[in-house]
């Protein structure tokens, strides 16, 4: 059962060490002497977003974290959160000593005013108590205040909680908590501390309203109810995986199944508890790894996509990026296309030097969303990062007040619960998450564009494009979630209200901030799961019709001797000829890929057969052979198209023709999606005559694998 108030007053003198026979006299003022452990020890600042993803797959959750204060990372945080992995305060003699040295020196001042241990709460900081022990009761009851479902009995995993925050969020937002209260500013007992690691370690995680906090005096209601859940209130709520069922049920009911007892909380131990960033922290650190994994994604994809346009490698030169402007960022996306490139069959590593009467009519260079992606993207790398570096330092700090330096012996009233530093943080990133959703939005619809694409069929069509509209609906689905980017973009912290009586007139909305970031980051995945499907739905076409040129073109001289032989003088002739006709099929393929497969072709040797009469039109040159030759070349060709479709199809996934034009590294995630994930290139129901799974079902299963974190580990093999 929960404590009573009686039960929990009369507990307090055994909480404290005995008093000091000075009686509580005041400090006497001395020097400010740092010790070794004000010093952040955490993990070394990433400097590049592939360096951040690694660190987040590599953290073991096989071993128990240890938390002391100074060394947690967001990689720690994303593996206690969401892995499961175990926790324990470090054992450590020093963490010890300044944990009961911050408990012993409270004790000494609680004659004295101080905060929240003898006073009112935020603008009722006027009032005065000696009950220490019932302040800190009071303070959970006014902060308990937030909407919950009120019956549970129909909880069901696959719906969540409505107006709940993840479940994640808070066990990462415990291991911060703990990890903040083991410096020994914040008076918390360790026995509490263990408390929150037994929730941790057993899989308790209280239930914790999803809105409430303005995140300055930090998250103070979420906090509050973690407070309760240790302390057995009697309305709080935990999940609890026990005996392999999963269910919600009452703290004190969850303890016992565990064989754990209540904690009753001493003079500023509930402050200590509810008075932090930790809430909007572990949701800011969680919403960064998913923003960073997000960002590799996306250079993955704007390298597929070049290979899908038979784009330029050249846009990605380390003279462009390391030499002539050398931005971290931007050189770091340009390295990584440029690593995912190498080897392609695809993309162009080399242009050649023509005249300028041979370049009519050819696109010169790349279009703005692949040839400037990495000036694009760079600086939204550089802010994630120091987004990511802010909350390293974050997640290692003291965040309550008034926090004590007991070195110095004094009680520092001050304002570290202010999360403007996570707030301004998940700000930068979210606006990183827009940005990138509409530098992959422009390439994908250039894809998927019949007069930007280079010749792709129309909406990526296998077959008749009059019947098979395929990409359409995804080119409508993803202008709907970049606008949604678009908007989440907004900043959260300019609608900031004064709250609590003025006295926070202003505050950081961390959480809310935070809140949008993991919002918008789900839209992203939306956005590159669907270029995702296209563009391996692009390099599939594109590979077969390279497959296509690689069995036509040798036939090409052939056709032209078997019906214009006569007017041929020699074979540098016919070589001269067989070029000038390919220049005009490719350019006219390009201008008429919305066409159905017959009228493409013969329409393509039609204009073709204009440069045949130019360039004989000083022989003895039969109209009629002309038109036998136009025909002969639509029908062979038309032929061969549907014989390269079929041979595709036929063909498993993993010896697909994609597989041999494709980059060594980019081919990896292409085999992920297609043989792992199990998306298959779609040849339309039309063709088949019969209706198969829905195009949004295998989006779908490919952003399954974007939010579940299996892509990210393929990302990763592909630039080791």
């Amino acid at each position: 059962m929960a404590p009573s108030l009686d039960q929990f007053s009369a507990s307090v003198s055994n909480v404290l060490p005995s008093l000091n026979s000075n009686g509580h006299a005041a400090p006497t003022k001395v020097p400010h002497k740092p010790t070794s452990h004000h010093v952040f020890k955490g993990a070394a600042v990433q400097s590049s977003n592939l360096d951040v993803v690694r660190e987040l797959l590599s953290v073991s959750v096989d071993d128990t974290l240890e938390l002391g204060g100074y060394s947690l990372s967001p990689a720690d945080v994303v593996a206690v959160a969401r892995k499961g992995r175990k926790v324990a305060v470090k054992d450590d003699e020093a963490i010890r000593n300044r944990i009961d040295k911050s408990v012993e020196f409270l004790r000494s001042q609680l004659n004295n005013s101080v905060y929240g241990v003898t006073t009112g709460f935020g603008g009722s900081a006027d009032t005065r108590t000696e009950d220490a022990a019932s302040l800190q009761l009071a303070l959970l009851e006014h902060q308990l205040c937030g909407v919950l479902p009120v019956d549970f009995s129909g909880f069901h995993l696959g719906r969540g909680l409505e107006n709940s925050l993840p479940l994640e969020v808070v066990r990462g937002a415990m291991c911060i908590r703990v990890n903040s209260l083991t410096r020994g500013h914040s008076a918390v007992r360790l026995s509490v501390l263990e408390a929150l690691v037994n929730f941790l370690n057993h899989g308790m995680t209280p239930i914790v309203p999803l809105r409430g906090s303005i995140s300055a005096s930090g998250d103070l209601s979420p906090l509050s109810y973690i407070a309760a859940a240790i302390t057995g209130h009697p309305d709080s709520k935990v999940h609890v995986v026990h005996e392999g069922r999963e269910r919600i049920m009452l703290a004190r009911e969850a303890m016992s199944l565990f064989g754990l007892e209540p904690v009753v909380l001493g003079p500023k131990e509930a402050l200590g508890l509810v008075n932090g960033t930790a809430v909007s922290a572990s949701m800011a650190t969680l919403a960064l790894h998913d923003s960073h994994n997000l960002a590799l994604l996306s250079q993955a994809l704007t390298a597929l996509t070049v290979e899908a346009m038979v784009g330029h490698q050249g846009s990605f030169s380390t003279f462009i990026h390391d030499v002539a402007r050398p931005h971290p960022g931007q050189v770091e996306v340009a390295r990584n296309i440029r690593t995912l490139l190498e080897g392609s069959g695809f993309a162009i590593e080399h242009e050649e030097h023509v005249k300028v009467k041979d370049d009519e009519g050819i696109l010169r260079q790349d279009r703005y969303p692949l040839r400037t992606s990495p000036q694009f993207m760079g600086p939204l790398v550089e802010d994630m990062l120091h987004a990511y570096s802010v909350l390293s330092l974050e997640n290692n700090t003291t965040t309550d007040n008034p926090l004590l330096d007991v070195d110095n012996k004094e009680t520092a009233h001050g304002g570290n619960f202010q999360s403007e530093h996570a707030s301004i943080a998940m700000e930068k990133t979210r606006l990183a998450v827009a940005l990138i959703g509409k530098l992959n939005f422009t390439q994908l619809t250039e894809m998927l564009n019949a007069s930007m694409n280079r010749g792709l069929p129309s909406c990526l069509a296998a077959e008749e494009p009059s019947l098979n509209y395929h990409t359409k609906g995804i080119d409508i689905a993803t202008a709907s979630y970049t606008s949604e980017l678009g908007h989440l973009a907004n900043p959260v912290t300019t609608f900031v209200q004064p709250a609590e009586m003025g006295n926070q007139a202003v505050n950081s909305l961390a959480l809310i901030s935070a809140r949008r970031t993991t919002e918008a980051n789900d839209v992203l995945s939306l956005l590159l799961a669907s270029h995702l499907y296209c563009v391996l739905m692009a390099v599939d076409l594109r590979a077969m019709e390279l497959d296509f040129k690689k069995q036509f073109d040798p036939e090409l001289p052939a056709l032209l001797k078997q019906h214009l032989g006569d007017a041929l003088a020699s074979d540098a002739e016919t070589a001269a000829l067989v070029s000038k006709v390919k220049k005009a099929l490719a350019k006219r393929l390009e201008q008429t890929s919305s066409y159905d497969l017959e009228p493409r072709w013969h329409d393509a040797f039609s204009y073709a057969t204009g440069v045949v009469v130019e360039h004989l039109s000083t022989s003895s040159l039969s109209l009629q052979a002309v038109n036998a030759w136009k025909v002969a070349c639509a029908e062979r060709a038309i032929a061969l198209t549907r014989q390269v479709r079929d041979t595709f199809w036929s063909t498993p996934v993993t010896e697909a023709p994609a597989l041999s034009y494709l980059a060594p590294r980019t081919r990896k995630l292409y085999t992920f999606v297609r043989d792992v994930v199990g998306v298959k290139a779609r040849r339309g129901d039309v063709f088949l005559g019969k209706q198969e799974a829905t195009i949004g079902s295998s989006v779908s299963r490919i952003y399954e694998a974007v939010k579940d974190g299996r892509v990210n580990k393929v990302l990763v093999d592909m630039l080791a």
